[in-house]
Parts: structure tokens; C-alpha cells; sequence
């Protein structure tokens, strides 16, 4: 219960604009292998493989802590939640220079990316256009007995815009679903604001 009324009071503040972003020096990789460490007993249960690939130069971006720990706590439980037992997942953080391909995405700047995969159950073709909404949850999300507010999405999809970046999915039911996360490599947008996310 604790943890749904922070997740509404943070919906709130990204509905009114009241939060704040606060850039500082953020080793990614680090961060990455922290909320991964967190979910090892989940990871261990369900016998899921882990692949790591970290680029050199992400241990200092600048971005709001914060903020970027919910992002990756929200993609990385949603690929470990909605994979399968022995499935595999894998995260890929990596710099980007101007004019390289990010699934056939042309970077119009240098980029942190973030790509987050998994073999899990994939979303429904016909229900891809509302994944990013509040309250959604796709039809075989609701039936695989997974818990979920269908509001995790929404809020990374804010948080990324607000500072700046970019996020987009590709996915295939059954077969597994991949995130992509990319921000400036000059970080975060500082944002003034009178709350912090939760």
C-alpha cells in the first residue's frame, strides 16, 4: 500500500510539473548492477540468465540519481517479472556518438543508450499504442497472475521526456520485448521544481 501511494504522489507531481530534476555525477553501470542485485532472489527463483554489457566512459554521466534509479528499477523488474522461468535478460549501456543507429534510430547527438531486453511474453500487437498510458496493462500482463499498478511506464516515459531523452519499445508476444532508453551524453536537464520523485 506504502508503495502504490508514493507511485500516485509521483504521478501527481509528473502531472502538475512540481518535481524537480538535480543532475550530479552517476556511475551508470554501478547503478545498473544495484537494483540487478536487488532482484537476485527473483532472478535466482525463476533461474533467469543476466547479461550485462557496459561501454567505457558511463561512470560519469550527470543525471538526476533519483530519477534514473526508477527508470531502470521499472524496466529491469518488468523484464524480470514478465520473463519466463530460464528465460534470459539482458541490459546494454553504452555511448553513443551523433549519427549512429539506435534500433534504426539516428542519434542527432552523442547518447547514453540503454537497452534492456528479454525473452519474456511480450505485448500484444493491438495493445503496443497504449503500453506507455497510465493504468494500462496489456491483457496477457493482467492474466500471467504478475503483479502491477499499469502505472511504472507511464511515469518512465515522463521522467525521460522531462530530462530530456527519448524511450521506445519494440516488442512480440511470446517471444519478448526490448526497451530503449537515450539521453544527451551531456545528461539530465536540471529542472527546478518543488518535490522530488519518491
Amino acid at each position: 500500500m506504502g508503495d502504490l501511494v508514493g507511485t500516485l504522489l509521483n504521478v501527481s507531481r509528473l502531472e502538475l510539473g512540481t518535481f524537480s530534476i538535480e543532475p550530479s555525477t552517476v556511475d551508470v553501470s554501478a547503478l545498473s548492477k544495484s537494483e540487478l542485485n536487488e532482484m537476485k532472489p527473483t532472478i535466482t527463483e525463476k533461474k533467469i540468465t543476466i547479461k550485462e554489457t557496459y561501454g567505457e566512459n558511463i561512470s560519469e554521466f550527470q543525471a538526476d540519481k533519483r530519477l534514473l534509479t526508477i527508470v531502470l528499477q521499472n524496466l529491469l523488474s518488468n523484464a524480470v517479472k514478465y520473463t519466463n522461468n530460464e528465460g534470459e535478460v539482458s541490459i546494454s549501456i553504452e555511448t553513443l556518438t551523433e549519427g549512429a543507429l539506435l534500433d534504426g534510430r539516428k542519434m542527432t547527438e552523442e547518447s547514453l543508450a540503454i537497452t534492456i531486453k528479454d525473452s519474456g511474453i511480450g505485448v500484444p500487437k493491438s495493445q503496443q499504442d497504449k503500453i506507455f498510458t497510465k493504468l494500462f496493462r496489456a491483457d496477457n500482463a493482467a492474466s500471467s497472475r504478475t503483479e502491477g499498478t499499469g502505472l511504472g511506464l507511464y511515469i518512465v516515459k515522463a521522467i525521460v521526456e522531462q530530462s530530456g531523452g527519448q524511450v521506445w519499445f519494440i516488442s512480440e508476444e511470446n517471444i519478448g520485448t526490448t526497451f530503449y532508453v537515450s539521453f544527451p551524453r551531456t545528461g539530465m536537464k536540471k529542472k527546478e521544481g518543488t518535490k522530488s520523485l519518491s
